[in-house]
């Protein structure tokens, strides 16, 4: 596949989610549905989540008869607009702060049962924030923005831990890439930061005897993921490029380990690392940029090229959520799927050379 292809079907997809103004479904929005909040089993936490599951897991009809309306994630507008090192694709700073909650952070549009915690819709977290002030940055805007400013307080403020940052302020729960990427955001609005230090030192001493990072501490988040241990490594990358001192052994072991463990010997992603099963389009969008970002971009388009041939619907302009034994996986999401997969084609079109071929 040459460059100009991959730039065709990037602008075909981003044209089909400005068509409809950025706005679709999520894996996560199931609370969001008419037909659950009109049943009243709102109130109990089994059923929370046990119906978002349904919603997530089940077929694409389902969540037609929920009667879950298309909701526009800012997390969908960061990513398009530069956040993690991503290629920007229009200016959405400024919608991106008429979205900014009164604490200062940043959320997602629908109410979200876990394992751990229940969120409130619009209650602000510490990834969207992280990612909608980092694509704030990407646009050259200064720390002294007052939004970023009000953001940075969030994170300080509320986020805080006793050597970690939280996911949301009302919980406790210690999520390695969330905690990272407050960091991340903190200190770029506060270089130098003790608590970005101390958070980001604490995620180094996590990673386990492989080289590879769990999710988090609970007994629960003990698996390792593709494009969370992407995550996690392109941001100890970004730190050690902004002259944080002492984190190439941690770069090292993570890499080899991501190289080894979360791809197959095709060289095509995995979501979970070690094993084959259902492939989140996700982690096929995150492997593109952190290929890139470590000097593999032979990979990256080769794994591209997969994501086109297989997981593209060139009638639709979509991609599809993933694949598994049983095939593709044709649901799609705006923020999951269609805004991961043009931030991480755009970056493999970018390290490519004009008239680069695969």
């Amino acid at each position: 596949m040459n460059r100009s292809e991959m730039i065709d079907i990037r602008d075909r997809v981003l044209a089909r989610m400005a068509q409809d103004d950025f706005a679709g479904a999520d894996p996560f929005d199931g609370l969001e549905s008419r037909l659950f909040t009109a049943s009243g089993f709102g109130r109990f936490r089994a059923c929370r989540l046990i119906w978002l599951q349904t919603i997530k897991r089940g077929p694409r009809f389902l969540r037609r008869l929920a009667d879950i309306a298309p909701m526009i994630n800012p997390k969908t507008l960061a990513l398009l607009n530069g956040a993690g090192d991503g290629i920007r694709l229009g200016d959405f700073s400024d919608r991106l702060r008429s979205m900014q909650q009164a604490d200062g952070g940043w959320a997602y549009p629908f109410e979200w049962q876990a394992r751990a915690f229940h969120a409130k819709r619009h209650q602000s977290n510490a990834i969207v924030t992280s990612f909608v002030m980092d694509s704030i940055c990407k646009g050259g805007v200064t720390p002294d923005d007052p939004a970023l400013i009000r953001a940075a307080d969030f994170i300080e403020r509320d986020l805080w831990r006793d050597g970690y940052f939280a996911y949301f302020a009302h919980d406790d729960t210690e999520i390695h890439n969330a905690s990272l990427w407050a960091a991340f955001a903190l200190n770029r609005i506060r270089p130098g930061n003790a608590k970005s230090e101390w958070a980001l030192r604490r995620v180094v001493d996590a990673r386990q005897r492989d080289g590879s990072w769990a999710y988090g501490t609970r007994g629960h988040h003990g698996f390792v993921d593709g494009f969370h241990t992407g995550y996690v490594l392109d941001l100890l990358d970004r730190f050690r490029a902004a002259g944080v001192d002492g984190l190439d052994d941690a770069i090292a072991c993570g890499w080899a380990f991501y190289r080894k463990a979360c791809f197959d010997d095709a060289g095509i992603p995995r979501s979970y690392a070690g094993r084959g099963g259902y492939l989140d389009a996700h982690a096929v969008a995150q492997a593109m940029a952190s290929l890139c970002r470590f000097g593999d971009l032979g990979g990256a388009i080769h794994v591209a090229e997969w994501a086109v041939q297989t997981l593209y619907d060139r009638k639709r302009d979509e991609f599809y959520a993933g694949i598994g034994r049983l095939g593709r996986d044709r649901r799609v999401y705006m923020r999951w799927t269609q805004a991961w997969m043009v931030w991480g084609l755009s970056i493999v079109i970018e390290a490519m050379k004009p008239t680069q071929q695969e």
